[in-house]
């Protein structure tokens, strides 16, 4: 089984970076479970509920959001219905959605679920250990995937060598910048600390590079607003599972730059 599994799509370029590219691996890689990052979707804040049927038209499987998931308010229209829609799970109980689905491939139960750091992150949030160490506990699948939605590289590695080997795959997102970590952990767990961005390349994490230039320079906040012109980068890992284990056997990185 391959999992392909795409870092924070962000915006208008990276809505046109996907498309292009997902069509094209899939093909080449006979890839047969998706999962994205969406939560960058439109305009760089949420996804409205457009993009979602767009994601469903391109194949995916499952997305999963972050800190910016109910910044689109459009999202509160829709994720209740949603089976293939995932946000943190360690958001307060009373949050709208899921936290975690179990999906079906090839005979497989596949649970998806996030959790969101406490590093440098929003401290009311509930712990990301105890969540995922409570999913293990109480849903029974043949396959975890997580997607550690942090700041802090220490925290997402500490939580991967916690669960090595009881989550198949740990997957880091939230800083848009692709890290050169990706390994099978000692006990099985695939890794990688960020999975990255896509989106414009030349922009800071999607974002024009003038107002965050300006930002740091003249100390003046201004409004973020998306890059949507220039060069652009898919960032993404590929990961196969053996079937009959159901251990990660490999995981590439994939960086289009075009």
């Amino acid at each position: 089984m391959k999992v392909l599994i795409v870092g924070d799509v962000f915006s208008k370029l990276g809505r046109a970076s996907f498309q292009k590219n997902v069509k094209k691996i899939k093909e080449q890689e006979q890839v047969d479970f998706i999962i994205v990052n969406g939560e960058n979707t439109s305009h760089g804040r949420g996804m409205n509920k457009n993009h979602y049927k767009w994601y469903m038209e391109q194949g995916v499987d499952v997305i999963t959001l972050g800190n910016h998931a109910f910044h689109n308010k459009d999202i509160l229209e829709y994720i209740g219905d949603a089976e293939n829609i995932v946000r943190p799970y360690n958001f307060s109980e009373d949050s709208p959605g899921k936290g975690y689905v179990t999906m079906h491939c090839k005979g497989l139960k596949i649970t998806v679920f996030q959790v969101i750091g406490k590093v440098f992150m929003n401290s009311e949030h509930g712990n990301p250990f105890k969540a995922a160490k409570k999913i293990l506990e109480n849903v029974e699948s043949d396959i975890y995937i997580c997607d550690f939605h942090g700041e802090a590289t220490s925290e997402k590695i500490a939580f991967a060598l916690a669960f090595d080997g009881k989550i198949q795959i740990v997957f880091g997102t939230h800083t848009h910048v692709q890290t050169n970590d990706a390994r099978i952990l000692e006990n099985g767990t695939a890794y990688i600390t960020d999975v990255g961005m896509t989106g414009a390349l030349d922009g800071v994490i999607g974002v024009k590079k003038e107002i965050i230039i300006s930002r740091y320079l003249n100390e003046v906040a201004e409004r973020f607003s998306p890059e949507n012109t220039g060069k652009t980068q898919f960032n993404a890992i590929l990961v196969e599972i053996d079937e009959n284990s159901k251990k990660p056997a490999n995981i590439d990185i994939i960086n289009v730059i075009e």
